[in-house]
């Protein structure tokens, strides 16, 4: 676990859990990733930013499997230490599914409950979350 997500976490999560609360559920892993390093873990004073519209997602499941997230940091041609990884598993039900279950009743905007939800399974991205290789920040 990466020391500073966590404090980025806890300093920004309110403004992920706000875009929660604004937006229509119709989004998949690939893009609460997105929004988790773009509001969360790039609104840093370590000088870091990442670059979401070049993350790379690998995904060799099927009905279940894992996906796991590659996001560059915003900088020209990105080292192989300025990349930061997060996984996540996923099923093929409501029951072996995390965001499918928090979806499961509907794609309106999420009602409290839900995004307590969606704040828990973004935290669990967050704990994943490392540096591919040892960083300086």
């Amino acid at each position: 676990m990466e020391k500073k997500f966590v404090e980025l976490w806890d300093k920004n999560k309110d403004t992920l859990s706000n875009w929660f609360s604004d937006n229509v559920m119709d989004y998949d892993y690939s893009d609460i990733v997105k929004k988790l390093f773009e509001l969360v873990l790039s609104t840093n004073d370590y000088g870091c930013e990442f670059d979401v519209e070049n993350m790379t997602t690998i995904d060799n499941g099927d009905y279940q499997g894992t996906q796991i997230f590659i996001i560059p940091i915003k900088t020209y041609q990105p080292a192989e230490y300025e990349h930061a990884v997060t996984h996540q598993s996923y099923g093929s039900c409501s029951g072996c599914d995390a965001l499918e279950s928090i979806t499961n009743y509907g794609y309106d905007k999420p009602n409290d409950e839900q995004i307590k939800d969606l704040m828990n399974l973004a935290l669990h991205l967050v704990q994943n979350a490392k540096f591919l290789y040892e960083s300086e920040w």
